[in-house]
């Protein structure tokens, strides 16, 4: 029985690095990292839309977050504090669980069926041009 794997991906706005938060955040010292982390995070919480968890590996949020992204602590503590600061970031309960707030603009899914049949689709209209 074939399982029905579910391909996630985020769509970043054209005005993604024009927006004043990320634009501030690049100019820290250090901000291009804070900004990779940033995505790295949005990443992560694609499975589940936006949210993060920690699960009590590490002996809290930040070093288990850096831990998960290959990140050091103090880079991920600085742009944690930066996205809760700037509202792009909200602790939903406390040291347990986090979400990401502008996920829902960026996210997109599909099944693998439904990827094979657009890919297909695309290969028959790629025909069709010769």
């Amino acid at each position: 029985m074939a399982t029905n794997k579910k391909y996630y991906w985020i769509k970043l706005k054209e005005e993604f690095f024009t927006d004043k938060r990320i634009k501030r955040l690049r100019r820290i010292s250090g901000g291009d990292t804070y900004t990779i982390i940033y995505l790295k995070l949005l990443l992560l919480s694609l499975k589940d839309e936006g949210k993060l968890y920690y699960d009590g590996v590490e002996s809290d949020f930040i070093k288990e977050l850096g831990l998960t992204i290959d990140e050091t602590d103090d880079d991920v503590m600085v742009t944690v504090n930066y996205l809760i600061n700037q509202g792009l970031l909200e602790v939903v309960t406390e040291n347990d669980e986090y979400y990401l707030t502008e996920i829902p603009n960026l996210i997109g899914s599909e099944t693998a069926s439904t990827r094979r049949s657009r890919k297909s689709r695309e290969l028959k209209m790629l025909q069709c041009n010769t």
